[in-house]
Order: C-alpha cells, then sequence, then structure tokens
C-alpha cells in the first residue's frame, strides 16, 4: 500500500487570493479599510478584479501592493501578475487609422492558368493521336497481401507444455492515512475533509498541532501554508506552500 499526494487547482486570480486569505484570517471589509487607509469600495474592487473602478494604472499597482502586504501576501509577485495580466501596450485600439486593404487583382493569373490548361490538354490530344497506338499497357503491380502467422496456432500440440498456475501475491496490510499538521510561527485558517466528508474548519493559533486518521483520504486546504508544518504516516513533508499561500493537497491510498 502506498500514500500518494494529489495536487488539487490552486492556480487562483490575486482577486480570488486577496479574498479567500481576508476571509480566511477572519477580517472584514472595514476592518480592512480602517487599517490599510484604502478605501473599502477600491478594497473590494481589487478582491473583484474590477480595476475600471480605480483611479488609474498606478494607483491600483499601490493600492494592490498595500493590500497584499497587510494580508501576509507576496505583495511583488502579485504586482508581477498584474502587470503580466494586464500589459502596458494592452490599451483599446485605435479605429481612425484602420488599413484598407487593396484589393488584389486575380483576372490574369485565372486567365493564364486557362490558358496553360488547354495547352497541356491540347498537347496530350495530339500525342495520343499520333503514337496511342505504340504506347504499351503498363501492368499495374499487385502486391500480395501480408500475412501475420499466429505462431500458437502453427505450434504442435504434442510440444505444448501445460501451464501451471502461479499462487497470488499476498495482499498487503491496509494501512490508514495519518496526518498530523503543526501551526508553527503565525495562526492559520483551514479546512480538513476526512474520507470525503468535513473533519475541521477554523483559524489555528500558532504552536498548536492537529491529527487526522483516514481509511481513504485527507484532504487539507490551508490559508498559510507556509506557518504549517505537515506530516504523513510519520513522515515529515515541511511546509506545502509560502507564508500567506492558499494551498489544497489531498493525500490518497493507492494500491
Amino acid at each position: 500500500m502506498r500514500v500518494g499526494i494529489k495536487e488539487v487547482g490552486c492556480g487562483m486570480s490575486n482577486g480570488q487570493t486577496l479574498k479567500e486569505t481576508r476571509e480566511a484570517l477572519g477580517l472584514t471589509l472595514e476592518a480592512a479599510e480602517e487599517e490599510t487607509k484604502i478605501r473599502k469600495k477600491y478594497i473590494d474592487a481589487l478582491e473583484h478584479e474590477d480595476y475600471a473602478v480605480l483611479p488609474g494604472r498606478v494607483y491600483a499597482k499601490a493600492f494592490l501592493r498595500t493590500y497584499a502586504k497587510y494580508l501576509g501576501l507576496d505583495s511583488e509577485s502579485m504586482v508581477l501578475e498584474f502587470d503580466h495580466r494586464y500589459p502596458i501596450n494592452e490599451v483599446v485600439a485605435e479605429t481612425d487609422h484602420v488599413p484598407v486593404t487593396t484589393p488584389v487583382n486575380r483576372k490574369c493569373p485565372r486567365y493564364l492558368g486557362l490558358l496553360v490548361a488547354a495547352g497541356v490538354v491540347m498537347g496530350l490530344f495530339v500525342f495520343n493521336a499520333l503514337y496511342g497506338s505504340g504506347v504499351p499497357n503498363i501492368d499495374r503491380v499487385q502486391r500480395p497481401p501480408v500475412v501475420v502467422e499466429n505462431p500458437v496456432e502453427n505450434q504442435d500440440t504434442d510440444d505444448q507444455v501445460p501451464g501451471v498456475e502461479e499462487p497470488a501475491p499476498p495482499q498487503e496490510a491496509r494501512q490508514d492515512i495519518q496526518v498530523q499538521v503543526v501551526v508553527t510561527d503565525r495562526a492559520s485558517w483551514m479546512r480538513v475533509l476526512v474520507d470525503g466528508a468535513l473533519s475541521f474548519e477554523g483559524t489555528v493559533p500558532a504552536g498548536r498541532t492537529l491529527e487526522f486518521s483516514g481509511r481513504e483520504s485527507v484532504t487539507l486546504r490551508l490559508g498559510n501554508a507556509g506557518d504549517v508544518e505537515v506530516h504523513l504516516n510519520g513522515e515529515n513533508l515541511g511546509a506545502l506552500g509560502r507564508r500567506g499561500e492558499i494551498v489544497e493537497r489531498e493525500f490518497v491510498v493507492r494500491g
């Protein structure tokens, strides 16, 4: 029996990461507005990536960097992601200077093609009239079909040795999945599913250790992966992500 780790899609957008981290930390929009001095409607616009509400690109990047630092996230990575998804040259194209494509005059090439085709047909007709009777017929080469012989059928039945059934390998004893999570420096929100059922959801303070055991699977969703140390069946896997990063992992039994 082997225990494996299966990735669950974690490539969230900046807005999703900001909103889920704030909710995981139990913060309201009003509390975030008070602490960051960023107006609530701008915070809501960042979380929904509605950048048209913000006063401009420079303000959008400044608000994004400040809000990400406040939530304990990697602000520079989020600004780089913003620049990647919304580059400066992504501006509404001007429509006053639409290039006009001049239609290509195809009459000459069409007539030229017809003349060439007519010449070829006429040449073949003349050739056939003059030399057609002397041209021998060329037989098509007939390739024999490929026959794949079954070596089993060609063997003499007298030489066949009756098969001996091999004993089935012994079944390995089934082992439950034991997952232990240790919250180190900062508190972290987490949700834990054991065999598909919700076992725990809440914010765990630093210094606490929780243990979970499942027959089929144990799924962890961490709101602050960098401050949670994970142990799987006694093996220390360390932190599953960076501080402030939302990560989800599923540990399953593989036969």
